[in-house]
């Protein structure tokens, strides 16, 4: 797979090799003291953006890795991989009619952590003078 531009995921601490929590936090840390020293306070918006994985958006995502510089089959592959997919709920013994999933990364694939910050890699502040930290916590079942 074709690299992602640096400058698309400077501020993502997670899913490649220099990224942990440790970082994340000392990214923060760092901004947060720098800044306290011009000025008398700090303003942080955090988000928790729960089940993030679950809420990737298929067509989005396609649009955003045709962008990459990708070889076709590659990027025949992915659509072939988030296509297809359906889902059943049983609930009392009954269950429901088949769904069509067009949404999510399937989680503890190996793929889905690249798909994931390739979703998010745009993101970005609408000012220069804030700074953005992207961190998510990717648990896999053993």
């Amino acid at each position: 797979m074709a690299a992602i531009p640096a400058r698309s995921i400077v501020d993502q601490f997670v899913f490649r090799p220099t990224g942990s929590t440790v970082c994340a936090l000392t990214f923060l840390l760092h901004h947060v003291t720098a800044t306290l020293e011009r000025c008398s306070y700090v303003r942080c918006l955090m988000i928790d953006i729960s089940k993030a994985f679950d809420r990737v958006d298929h067509p989005t995502l396609l649009t955003k890795i045709n962008k990459l510089d990708l070889p076709p089959h590659a990027i025949n592959w992915i659509i072939s991989y988030l296509g297809g997919r359906s889902q059943i709920l049983k609930r009392k013994g009954q269950l429901s009619a088949s769904a069509e999933i067009n949404t999510s990364i399937v989680q503890g694939s190996g793929i889905g952590p690249m798909l994931f910050v390739v979703m998010e890699s745009d993101l970005s502040t609408m000012s220069s003078v804030n700074i953005l930290l992207k961190y998510a916590e990717f648990i896999s079942a053993i």
